[in-house]
């Protein structure tokens, strides 16, 4: 990961994309809670005001009013750091947005890991919304991905949660890339251990299996960039030709994409599962490079897991053939 305008980059796709979506639908309405510049909402500020609204430093009163503007008919997008949304305003978004099922579509920036003060950095933010009833949350893999899935959620009835990375990336996906809730992609094929990606950290998966190629390992990758609903049917297929997973995501492993892939695994095809993410700690800030070595998610740490889960596969294989010897003798 280097410290370039990749950062800059899917904040200002994620911006054009806003303002391509309101010239396309008058109905949707930007909120704002003092941090504009930051997410470059104002882009969407300076072609629409009169659709809009800075509530000021008022994140609860942000997302009340989003709920009123969707209960009138708008589609509100309420634009702010994922720890607002995530911790500050959760009880709004939870009773007014999830629980009465409106048409709110909610962005999380600074989301993972960034200079802005551990304070701002949101780990935990796709655990808290996929326990909420009725919200569909996705994490996108680059700039093209962001993209599509701001055109589903606008097309999609009831509220969303996807995050906008702050961090370089490089395209995963090809321009035009189509997003579809509860559908997974297959981007490379393995035969002894899967890579589950959410987010940008798919891009350090396929980085992860070229360096698995280089010692004869065959990892397969899979991204999932819808969290919730996610493809069991994805995971537990390739969980089976594989027989050991990993799963990476620049989140919190409690509750995030990590449980989620263990929850399928565990109903559907148990096999050794490790999950590289953010280990249960509060984050500190730092530069990209700290914090991915202190946090151990780079492509070398998800590598290293890759081998874990194939070590604990070979164990148990071992271990169940000389139960069957026994059995025999």
């Amino acid at each position: 990961m280097s410290e370039t305008t990749g950062a800059v980059e899917m904040c200002r796709a994620f911006a054009d994309s806003l303002v391509e979506l309101g010239a396309a639908e008058p109905r949707i309405v930007v909120l704002d809670n003092d941090v504009g510049l930051t997410t470059l909402s104002e882009q969407f500020r300076d072609a629409f005001p009169e659709r809009y609204i800075d509530v000021g430093i008022a994140e609860k009163n942000m997302f009340g009013t989003a709920a009123g503007l969707a209960l009138s008919g708008l589609i509100a997008f309420p634009t702010t750091f994922a720890v607002f949304a995530s911790r500050c305003a959760l009880d709004q978004i939870s009773i007014s947005i999830a629980s009465a099922n409106l048409d709110v579509k909610i962005p999380g920036h600074y989301i993972g890991g960034s200079r802005a003060g551990a304070s701002h950095i949101a780990v935990e933010d796709l655990a808290v919304f996929r326990a909420l009833p009725n919200m569909r949350v996705a994490d996108p893999a680059d700039n093209h991905e962001l993209r599509a899935v701001m055109r589903a959620a606008v097309a999609t009835p009831g509220p969303v949660y996807f995050r906008v990375a702050k961090l370089p990336v490089a395209d995963v996906f090809p321009p035009g890339v189509d997003f579809a809730w509860g559908t997974g992609h297959l981007l490379r094929k393995g035969s002894d251990v899967t890579i589950f990606g959410t987010g940008i950290m798919t891009a350090l998966c396929l980085t992860a299996a070229q360096l698995l190629a280089h010692d004869g390992v065959a990892a397969e990758v899979v991204h999932l960039g819808s969290i919730k609903p996610i493809d069991g049917d994805l995971i537990a297929a390739s969980a089976a030709r594989t027989g050991a997973a990993v799963t990476a995501e620049l989140a919190s492993v409690n509750g995030g994409l990590g449980s989620a892939v263990a929850e399928v695994l565990g109903e559907r095809r148990p096999v050794p599962l490790r999950r590289i993410g953010y280990q249960d700690v509060w984050p500190q800030s730092g530069s990209i490079s700290q914090i991915f070595e202190r946090y151990g998610l780079r492509p070398m740490d998800i590598a290293a897991a890759a081998r874990e889960a194939i070590a604990a596969r070979e164990a148990d294989l071992g271990g169940a053939d000389q139960r069957v010897a026994a059995e025999l003798r």
